[in-house]
């Protein structure tokens, strides 16, 4: 028995003990700090106290995003929390004061904990009060209030609207500066605005280390159980795998799907385990049990090629089946289906699929005798096949990172690596031209329906529809020039984000810098490849929208007065070409250029 299988079971949402999955049983659980992650703030705070840099912070953020976790960093940094320990709802030491929740903390008290956090570097202490938004703006609320009644002062609706702003607007931009609100200092962080993609990969190395496993190594079982071959596969194919998993969560991440910490460790916890104890590895003889409960169609929510419903009550799992990315055809699958070539796999990967394809090879006999199988014998291929490609993006080999980067850019977007290089290292200034050259010939398509040619370095910014059907005749509202365009990669400066290197991509645009999303990238692609119409996606609709609005607002020509003398230019798509036409008004009669 590993009592260690148990804890995982108990980390994800899909079976029926989920206590592993709450802060405070984490914290309790003596496998906490073998698989958790430690924060640079919880450093920060950490070493504040130590050189007496006290201040004060407030913490925000999603239901499992790790706010608890950092609290518990600082206390056992400070050998302020035993093992096994709880929480209090709140508490005072010497040189450190926290508030575990302040939800938990009674309505009419919420403000007095949180004038006392605000008020410990006063004191010679620092704090760490964590809360969700609602109740951290009504305390602030009330906190003013006090404050502006004991000066003689009245608080008006005016300035509660003012506050709320104020602390909105440091949630959104997550700035690590402190703030004021009526003479106090503080660090306000809204955890849930932070990159936490790389976690994923890091605590599940953590849950593969050797030791937590030492139980199933000597296990008499160990020969028949997934659970245990999962741990060895996944640790075998460490770089392939993480490297998916990292990439399936970035892409997530960049598409406003963040997933919190919890819900990742949920997730990973689901494909190494399927939920299986070891009572159900010793009383049951499971058919196939290497492919059924392998962690690579675990991962996506399969028990072999059927999806329990359980499974779906996972937020990871339930993404990554309505993206299809196993139903997406690959370069390699004449090579899987056709020829049955698992040369790309680890020898124990392909007995896997070797003996799944001896099982199944009825399926292959038929489609050759009938020359037209039956519905049910290609819906089983269909499933078989989208098994294989699971475990071909989770274990296949590759010489070198290019390959990788092929086979991403096949599941998530033509031009998603390009994406991520330009969001997590420094690139040249080639590459950031080409980067500027495909986001000018997309704006030429999007507003004039042709590409650009080699001499072009003008882009129009037209009146048109803004539907699939693409209008001959449009309205010039002004122009820009290519060169007036920059891209450029602005680098993340905030001392609390986990991550050490990473730029936000933005267009320059008169010294106003917008910012260029996934969505958006992969936008201005399709344009170049052909599509015409955007996804149902109210993000990227707002971001074209914002981009189309600050162009005009920054290279728009002034409305003409055809009152006096004015000329107004329409673009006239031909099958002979795109032509330009000028229509003067001189003394109120009209002429054509």
């Amino acid at each position: 028995m590993n009592d260690f299988v148990y804890y995982l079971n108990s980390t994800n949402n899909a079976g029926s003990d989920t206590t592993g999955s709450l802060a405070e049983a984490q914290v309790k659980s003596e496998y906490y700090d073998k698989i958790k992650i430690d924060r640079k703030l919880g450093f920060y705070i950490t070493e504040g106290l130590e050189k007496q840099r006290y201040e004060a912070f407030i913490l925000t953020g999603h239901a499992g995003d790790g706010k608890t976790s950092i609290l518990v960093q600082v206390l056992k940094n400070r050998k302020l929390l035993a093992p096994l320990q709880g929480l209090d709802k709140e508490k005072e030491y010497e040189d450190f004061y926290y508030v575990k929740d302040m939800s938990e903390i009674p309505q009419d008290q919420q403000a007095t904990v949180l004038k006392k956090a605000l008020h410990a570097p006063s004191n010679s202490k620092s704090s760490l009060l964590i809360s969700n938004t609602g109740p951290l703006l009504k305390g602030f609320i009330e906190l003013a209030k006090e404050v502006r009644e004991a000066k003689g002062e009245a608080f008006f609706d005016e300035d509660r609207i003012n506050l709320q702003s104020k602390l909105l607007n440091q949630l959104d931009k997550n700035e690590d500066t402190n703030i004021e609100v009526e003479g106090f200092r503080f660090i306000l962080i809204n955890i849930a605005r932070m990159d936490n993609v790389l976690f994923a990969t890091h605590i599940l190395s953590n849950i593969l280390e050797e030791g937590l496993w030492g139980p199933c190594q000597e296990c008499s079982f160990a020969d028949r159980c997934p659970i245990y071959k999962n741990r060895c596969y996944v640790s075998s194919n460490f770089t392939r795998v993480s490297a998916f998993i990292e990439n399936y969560y970035r892409y997530l991440y960049e598409n406003d799907k963040r997933m919190t910490i919890r819900q990742m460790v949920g997730q990973l916890s689901y494909a190494l385990t399927g939920n299986l104890s070891c009572e159900n590895i010793q009383d049951k003889h499971l058919k196939m049990p290497f492919f059924d409960y392998n962690f690579a169609n675990l991962f996506f929510g399969y028990i072999g090629t059927r999806t329990p419903t359980d499974a779906t009550q996972i937020r990871g799992i339930r993404q990554i089946q309505g993206l299809g990315l196993d139903k997406i055809a690959l370069d390699v699958d004449y090579k899987l289906f056709v020829q049955h070539n698992y040369s790309s796999f680890s020898s124990d990967i392909q007995e896997i699929l070797r003996r799944l394809q001896q099982t199944y090879k009825w399926h292959y006999r038929q489609v050759e005798d009938d020359g037209q199988p039956s519905n049910g014998v290609q819906r089983r291929e269909a499933l078989l096949r989208c098994a294989i490609r699971r475990f071909y993006l989770m274990y296949s080999t590759y010489e070198n990172e290019s390959e990788i980067d092929a086979v991403l850019n096949q599941v998530f977007g033509s031009n998603y690596m390009d994406y991520k290089h330009l969001i997590s290292k420094e690139q040249s200034k080639v590459t950031k031209r080409k980067t500027k050259g495909l986001i000018f010939q997309a704006l030429c398509v999007k507003n004039t329906g042709f590409m650009p040619t080699s001499q072009t370095n003008e882009l129009p910014l037209t009146l048109r529809r803004e539907d699939e059907i693409f209008q001959n005749v449009m309205l010039v509202l002004g122009s820009i020039n290519k060169e007036s365009l920059k891209v450029e990669q602005l680098r993340v400066r905030n001392r609390f984000e986990d991550i050490e290197e990473k730029y936000h991509l933005v267009l320059k645009i008169d010294q106003i810098y917008f910012p260029i999303t996934l969505p958006l990238f992969t936008y201005f692609d399709s344009l170049i490849n052909g599509a015409i119409a955007t996804n149902d996606n109210p993000a990227l609709s707002h971001g074209i929208a914002t981009l189309d609005a600050l162009l005009l607002d920054s290279y728009g020509d002034d409305a003409p007065d055809c009152k006096e003398d004015c000329e107004i230019k329409i673009i006239v798509n031909t099958t002979g070409g795109q032509k330009m036409y000028r229509f003067g008004f001189i003394n109120n009669q009209l002429d054509i250029d």
